[in-house]
């Protein structure tokens, strides 16, 4: 059953969800660029500056200074003494040198700093300088975020993780360095595609994979092929089917254990079983993160060589009308299924302990009509990530 508080408290929008998400992420992104960039070691060093005792130091003295207290003002009134003294041509000794000091540029500039008032003198300055940028970083709009955001620290969740999977199906054709197209045992045992027991519908080999708008629509059609079946009893048979699907899987390319995993998913309104589920090397652990069967979600598990189960499920309607983020978090003691991150069922018995691989697919069950077709489960984007350091 699912949880309670699911059940009765909604589901938050797909966009708000995914929007913040990115949002979030690419502010981290943002946020270790800046922090790691030029521009905030300058800022963060002239700040340091700006606060020092030293620096308080000499903008006091600054200050203070005045003409009367100077050296300027000794060496301008010996001379204006010497002046008085001279008769005729003859002048007091090192008058001359007195003279071209006091009529020099240099002399007078620093005699018209020492004049101005404090604050006209102080602006002069290159700690004047130093304190108005200072002040001026201090209030620009990118370094103000960069302490707010530090003061929240809102990434604590995110930077635990790192991405280990990324697909948004943006080209035109299957990465097949990423996914198989075929059952794994299929493609071990036998090198082609095979169907199960109980389904109608053939998975071809990559032909029912269509790409739309950058995203990845797995489609059910009604379409006469010739297969291999799986029968408990007799092993792969070859058969003859009016429908074909579509599946893809990582189990050549990608397994983990532990970790999250989520899929941006929208179901078809057909009576077509889809799923989005993860396996290992045989038939169970099996965890179904999401699939729509008979008008029903649903979020399974099966192990202990498929003698134990927990199953649950929801209406399954909505899930046709629009696209949801479906996840899967793994750990070691618990497995926790979300919709577009509101918890939908927890598992913290059986636990797999193995590593998995993801798969997504379509099939006609034998039960099923074939009401809707073609049909197709549209896939916008998979992730998985793990914990750093594991």
């Amino acid at each position: 059953m699912a949880s309670l508080a699911f059940l009765f408290g909604g589901i938050p929008a797909t966009n708000k969800v995914e929007s913040a998400d990115d949002q979030l992420r690419a502010d981290y992104a943002s946020f270790v660029e800046f922090e790691n960039s030029d521009e905030l070691k300058h800022f963060l060093a002239l700040e340091k500056e700006v606060s020092s005792g030293d620096f308080a130091m000499r903008k006091k003295k600054i200050l203070k200074e005045s003409y009367k207290a100077s050296e300027e003002y000794r060496k301008e009134s010996r001379y204006n003494q010497l002046s008085k003294k001279i008769k005729g041509d003859s002048k007091p000794e090192g008058f001359d040198e007195l003279e071209k000091e006091v009529n020099s540029d240099a002399f007078q500039k620093r005699k018209h700093y020492l004049t101005l008032k404090p604050k006209d003198r102080y602006a002069t300055t290159e700690e004047a300088k130093k304190e108005e940028e200072y002040l001026t970083l201090k209030k620009s709009e990118k370094l103000v975020w960069y302490f707010k955001t530090k003061k929240k620290y809102p990434f604590k969740e995110i930077e635990k993780w790192e991405e280990t999977f990324n697909e948004s199906f943006s080209g035109s054709s299957l990465d097949t360095s990423k996914w198989m197209t075929r059952y794994f045992w299929g493609d071990e045992l036998l090198g082609e595609s095979y169907t199960m027991f109980d389904e109608k519908s053939f998975p071809t080999d990559g032909k029912n994979a269509e790409f739309y708008d950058k995203k990845l629509r797995l489609v059910t059609r009604k379409e006469e092929v010739e297969g291999k079946k799986w029968h408990p009893q007799n092993g792969f048979m070859q058969d003859t089917f009016d429908y074909t699907s579509g599946l893809i899987s990582t189990a050549r390319s990608f397994r983990q254990k532990y970790g999250i995993f989520k899929a941006k998913v929208k179901m078809s309104p057909s009576d077509v079983t889809q799923a989005f589920y993860m396996v290992s090397g045989g038939l169970v652990p099996h965890i179904d993160v999401a699939k729509l069967e008979n008008n029903k979600l649903f979020a399974s598990y099966f192990w202990n060589g498929g003698n134990s189960r927990s199953i649950s499920k929801t209406g399954g309607a909505k899930f046709t009308s629009d696209f949801y983020i479906f996840s899967l978090e793994w750990s070691p003691g618990k497995l926790v299924w979300k919709i577009n991150g509101k918890t939908f069922k927890t598992q913290t018995s059986g636990v797999p302990q193995e590593e998995m691989y993801l798969v997504f697919s379509t099939a006609l069950k034998e039960w099923a009509s074939d009401k809707g077709l073609p049909a197709a489960m549209e896939i916008d984007w998979v992730r998985a990530y793990k914990l750093k350091g594991e």
